[in-house]
């Protein structure tokens, strides 16, 4: 038995994922998905959107009810046991999100996983009138009530 369990590539830790309560990987809303580009101070940014990761972090599923409550108060009291440096290491290496409808299209919200209320991202997809011309975005928001922060296009020239 042992040997079938070397051969089969077994390995007695967990998974980094489920150390920090994600238990199910997030799967974008496909209209929000590929490389977008935007403008803030003179400067042109990215996001890159794939099925499973905002800007190469691996997206899971926002834990809910008893569920989250248990990990926050672990998570929580392991970070003051840290020195509060777990949070920086958490809020860095993956993100928990959920899906939200705005203005009829769906989006989603992306944070860390020691985030309070109001903290995280917001990417919708959405429709701007650009030199004349209907267009593809992405509406960026942030805080407690959605503020927008900026809107992404799939192609650099439209920032112009």
């Amino acid at each position: 038995m042992l040997l079938l369990l070397v051969v089969l590539g077994f390995n007695g830790n967990r998974a980094k994922a489920a150390s920090r309560g994600a238990k199910a990987v997030y799967t974008t809303p496909v209209a929000t998905r590929g490389t977008w580009y935007y403008e803030k101070k003179g400067k042109v940014n990215t996001v890159k959107i794939t099925a499973h990761t905002l800007n190469g972090l691996k997206l899971y599923k926002a834990l809910e009810g008893k569920a989250e409550k248990a990990w926050f108060k672990k998570l929580m009291k392991a970070d003051k046991k840290s020195h509060y440096k777990l949070a920086n290491k958490v809020g860095l290496s993956k993100y928990e999100a959920y899906t939200f409808t705005y203005r009829g299209k769906k989006g989603f919200n992306a944070c860390g996983w020691l985030s309070g209320g109001g903290d995280g991202v917001y990417y919708a997809p959405v429709k701007k009138t650009i030199h004349g011309q209907k267009a593809k975005a992405l509406r960026i928001g942030d805080g407690d009530h959605n503020y927008l922060k900026a809107f992404a296009y799939k192609n650099k020239n439209l920032l112009k």
